[in-house]
């Protein structure tokens, strides 16, 4: 298991992971985004100016969660598009996710990790006392 100072990385078999605290549910979702991230471009920086902005419309914040990471990946994989900066809203069951990063060279990506799907597997996002505590799995 390693970790940094916003999350911590959890080893799992045929699997990684990541275990986020946050004071908010926002702290949480956009730790988590900046997690995803750093796991996919690896040891790159990312700097940059490009907007991305998506909103989804769920009740449930697990199921949120999973539906916000997805597009993250869905941004990564499609458009190539590398998450620097991210600001998570939430307004009644929508959720608006504003991005900035880049379009990134994949000549540029060392060190990544492939990261094939977020999954439900042990999925938990819980608020203990003054914080919250987030767990996602993603299939490799």
């Amino acid at each position: 298991m390693s970790s940094t100072d916003d999350y911590e990385i959890i080893d799992h078999t045929a699997d990684i992971g990541i275990k986020v605290t946050g004071n908010t549910l926002f702290d949480v979702i956009e730790k988590s985004i900046m997690a995803l991230s750093n796991l996919m471009v690896g040891k790159v920086k990312i700097i940059g100016k490009e907007e991305r902005t998506f909103n989804i419309k769920e009740e449930n914040i697990e199921i949120a969660m999973v539906r916000i990471l997805e597009e993250i990946l869905y941004l990564f994989e499609s458009q190539r598009f590398a998450v620097s900066k991210c600001k998570v809203d939430k307004k009644k069951n929508y959720y608006k996710i504003k991005l900035k990063g880049k379009l990134y060279n994949i000549d540029e990506i060392k060190e990544a990790t492939e990261i094939k799907a977020v999954t439900y597997h042990k999925l938990s996002i819980k608020k203990l006392n003054d914080h919250w505590i987030a767990t996602v799995i993603f299939d490799i």
